[in-house]
């Protein structure tokens, strides 16, 4: 789902933006990565944690979003030879099997009404040995499930269900770290599950 007018006025502002670019380094700092390996920013907006991590490292960069504008405005701003942008749905990506080594997606998923899907996407494009970087709300599956019966058009992550299918598809814990609603997982994937 795109975000509203409303939603991008906060979202895009540069000192926000930055924000979210810093935190996507410090996630990426946590795991070791390699010159010439493909990273993919799943709902990367317009393009700032994307173009921080191409710029910081000499990795292969993509960032995907659903929304032309957000990518229109990311292509805008881009300056950096490995660094790709491109419209694209996440539960739909674009891409063949293993094609990535890192595939990371923040605050992308309570935008994404089949978030479920989206994330069999991504392991999907993401080879065995490569990481996976989820930041977002987690809701408690209470509240997620309530929230799918009163305003079924958004995403409702919930903890357990994230864990669950993440231990089912071969996926072990590298990093966690849990505020109240706001989660930060990473996972190395270990081997191709049943996803």
């Amino acid at each position: 789902m795109k975000m509203t007018a409303f939603e991008k006025f906060f979202v895009n502002r540069p000192a926000h933006a930055s924000g979210v670019a810093d935190h996507a380094l410090r996630l990426l700092s946590r795991i070791e990565h390699q010159p010439g390996w493909r990273y993919l920013d799943a709902g990367c907006g317009v393009g700032s944690s994307a173009r921080r991590i191409a710029g910081a490292t000499e990795m292969e960069v993509m960032g995907i979003d659903v929304d032309p504008e957000q990518i229109e405005a990311a292509r805008g701003q881009n300056s950096v030879p490995n660094l790709h942008f491109s419209v694209m749905d996440a539960t739909m990506l674009e891409f063949g099997d293993s094609e990535f080594d890192i595939v990371a997606t923040r605050m992308a998923f309570h935008h994404i009404r089949d978030w479920e899907k989206a994330l069999h996407e991504m392991l999907r494009v993401l080879r065995t040995g490569g990481y996976l970087i989820l930041s977002d709300f987690v809701f408690p599956s209470w509240l997620a499930k309530a929230g799918r019966n009163f305003v079924p058009l958004l995403g409702y992550p919930a903890r357990n269900e994230i864990e669950f299918l993440a231990s089912g598809a071969g996926l072990a814990k590298v990093h966690e770290a849990c505020k109240f609603v706001r989660m930060d997982m990473i996972w190395s994937k270990e081997g191709d599950g049943p996803m």
